[in-house]
């Protein structure tokens, strides 16, 4: 992810760091490239993003991997007082504390590991569980105190970081044994398989044993005493004395006064101590006329500073990104919710943030982490019979055959442009179609109809593939499979769709019944038959209309129906029940109108798009159709507002889009005799 974009999405004040991106961007780059671009988090309701993150399931196993890693944290710390103490060491506990914690997180990273796919998923984990680690480990000393004051006055400090080493290790040769055992299992290497993100944690001691550090440094008296062995107060008192000669400096020093407002970019007057805090700067000042090192700060102390200033703005860097790993819980009716730290407690009135029904939590304890399976709603496109114009194209001259591809792509390019306007996103080309997806069933609905008008107005202008356009929605479940490797740069956010949801809208687009025969011909044609005898052979049933075609609505360019033996023939635009039922949720407030195309009745929605306030969908119920592979399935016809009769229009006071629907539908059926 780039770095730039990245820190627009951390949170929370900046010690160290700052708050301006280019001096950030040298420590925010490398890591970057570690971790996955955060994702947008949505309200119940769908209507507004609130979150930038990465949502996490806070389920039992969780809560038990935290509680263990208190546990064997807390072991550690006996193992080594007992060691300074001299007594015998309980290690019938320790042992078992670090199994109970082994086999949780070994069971966490190996779930990462193995449902990655070059998403980065182990590093989202280290984010979140590193900042645990960091808020049992600053307490280390005193914990140590409240067993032994004595000795935890004296070596606390030391304890602290004792047990950090002993983590560490454990860490290290858990995660190595496991990117061994996956390594043939997931048929990449060890070296690819690690965690890099856990490498920089882990070179960083700060990140896991601090969870803030202040200007004055005073939360780091452990981190001088007992991991570097210096005297933390005299390095402090050294600062706050260079601190205070900085601010009158820069008030009665002109040339400090220019470089830090021009070369610097700020502002002298109220940033100056933030000034310190950039790389080099300490250093430089401290060859400036007037610095006097000797009862300052001493050089040693300055290269200190430098190293120490890098690891405090990487530890910024990390924990902010922590807190990017939202911990979500699932409420009464198995609703996602979370209390986000960055809302007010009396946000719409509510201490509690109820999400929308499609977000997919991190849960490390399952197998695939991130539920392949979604619900949401989805859109082909299909040009009839593009192969047979695509074979024709092949016959004509080349400069033919290259406009009709350059009129291909315009379309499909026209045709995207219009789906990311609506927040409509594209998965993946079918050749002659496209498959998209999105959230708000009204956006997929209107953009239909707009899809159908492109393709009018393309045809017009002499579009090669001029033999119609079947689109079809539905909502239902689709099955994800990531396509990321870990050889992959980015956040490796690429799928492939499967399921039943696919399948359904695969077969809505497929055409006329005449394909069963079809599949015949091909089949006796590929069995050696001449192609003209078979050809001749079928003639009388595609003569007699074998697929009972209803004339009136082939009268018109777009149109679907469903014939006498129970087959779906779509040339314009479909939508299942299940869509219709979601639509009916989502569009309550929608006025309700009857009008006419023809002999056929429609019942119509009035939606706002845009700055046309008058934009008209008509929805017909056909019946229940017979899909291969799928049980019959409820459709209904979709047609533009358009291309209604404008003195039918009538407006009802009926409510439930649904309802309405099928009570037309059931009134048409008695009418025609179709019903006793």
């Amino acid at each position: 992810m780039v770095a730039t974009e990245l820190f627009q999405h951390l949170k929370g004040s900046f010690t160290f760091l700052g708050d301006d991106p280019d001096f950030a961007r040298p420590y925010l780059e490398p890591i970057a490239a570690l971790v996955p671009g955060p994702k947008r988090i949505f309200t119940a309701d769908e209507s507004e993003t609130v979150l930038w993150g990465y949502p996490l399931l806070l389920g039992d196993d969780m809560l038990r991997l935290r509680a263990a890693l208190e546990d064997y944290l807390q072991q550690e710390e006996l193992m080594q007082l007992s060691v300074l103490q001299r007594r015998s060491v309980d290690s019938q506990a320790f042992n078992a504390a670090w199994e109970a914690y082994h086999r949780l997180l070994e069971r966490a990273l190996g779930n990462a590991t193995r449902s990655s796919y070059g998403r980065q998923l182990p590093s989202v984990f280290w984010l979140h569980h590193g900042r645990d680690v960091a808020r049992i480990l600053k307490e280390s000393p005193r914990r140590v105190a409240r067993l032994d004051t004595e000795v935890g006055k004296e070596r606390g400090d030391e304890i602290k970081y004792l047990v950090f080493d002993r983590f560490q290790d454990r860490i290290l040769s858990t995660t190595y044994d496991l990117v061994n055992r996956l390594a043939l299992e997931t048929e990449e290497t060890e070296e690819k398989l690690f965690p890099r993100l856990l490498r920089r944690l882990l070179d960083n001691v700060l990140v896991f044993t601090e969870d803030f550090v202040s200007h004055t440094l005073a939360e780091l008296s452990s981190y001088f005493h007992g991991y570097l062995k210096i005297d933390g107060r005299e390095l402090r008192k050294n600062l706050e004395s260079v601190a205070r000669w900085h601010a009158r400096e820069l008030r009665i020093n002109g040339g400090l006064r220019r470089a830090a407002r021009h070369l610097l970019r700020a502002d002298p007057d109220a940033r100056g101590r933030a000034l310190l805090h950039r790389a080099g700067y300490l250093r430089w000042l401290t060859e400036q006329e007037g610095f006097q090192s000797r009862t300052m700060i001493p050089p040693h102390q300055v290269q200190v500073w430098e190293s120490l200033l890098t690891k405090l703005k990487e530890m910024e860097i990390f924990h902010a990104l922590g807190r990017l790993v939202i911990p979500v819980r699932r409420g009464r009716g198995d609703r996602l919710y979370c209390r986000p730290a960055s809302l007010s407690r009396t946000w719409v009135g509510a201490e509690e943030l109820y999400l929308s029904e499609s977000t997919r939590p991190l849960d490390f304890m399952a197998p695939w982490v991130i539920d392949p399976v979604v619900q949401c709603c989805g859109l082909i496109y299909d040009i009839t019979d593009f192969s047979r114009l695509v074979s024709a194209q092949s016959l004509s001259a080349n400069d033919r055959q290259d406009e009709s591809f350059r009129q291909m792509a315009r379309f499909q390019r026209r045709i995207n442009r219009l789906a990311h306007s609506y927040s409509i996103t594209m998965e993946k080309y079918l050749g002659d179609g496209a498959f998209y997806s999105g959230r708000n069933p009204v956006d997929l609905l209107v953009c239909a109809i707009h899809f159908q008008r492109h393709y009018s107005r393309a045809r017009q202008e002499g579009f090669v593939f001029d033999q119609g356009l079947r689109l079809a929605l539905n909502y239902g479940s689709f099955r994800q499979i990531p396509l990321g490797t870990s050889d992959d740069h980015g956040d490796g956010d690429v799928f492939e769709y499967f399921g039943r949801g696919l399948v359904e809208l695969s077969r809505l687009t497929t055409g006329k019944a005449s394909r069963d025969i079809d599949e015949i011909k091909t089949i006796l044609i590929n069995q050696g038959y001449r192609e003209s005898a078979v050809h001749k052979f079928f003639s009388p049933l595609v003569r007699q209309d074998v697929d009972l075609v209803d004339r009136d609505s082939e009268d018109y360019g777009f149109h679907a129906y469903i014939n006498a033996n129970g087959a779906l023939v779509n040339e314009g635009i479909v939508a299942t029940g299940g869509f219709l039922a979601y639509l009916d949720q989502r569009a309550t407030t929608a006025p309700l109108y009857r009008g006419r195309r023809g002999r056929h009745g429609y019942i119509c929605l009035r939606f706002q798009d845009g700055a046309d306030w008058d934009f008209l969908v008509g929805l017909r119920k056909l019946g229940q159709a017979r899909f291969k592979g799928l049980d019959t399935l409820a459709v209904y016809e979709v047609i533009d507002g358009r291309e209604l009769e404008e003195e039918s229009l009538e407006e009802l006071t009926d409510t439930g889009l649904l309802r309405v629907l099928e009570r037309e539908f059931l009134g048409r059926r008695r009418l025609t005799g179709e019903l006793p």
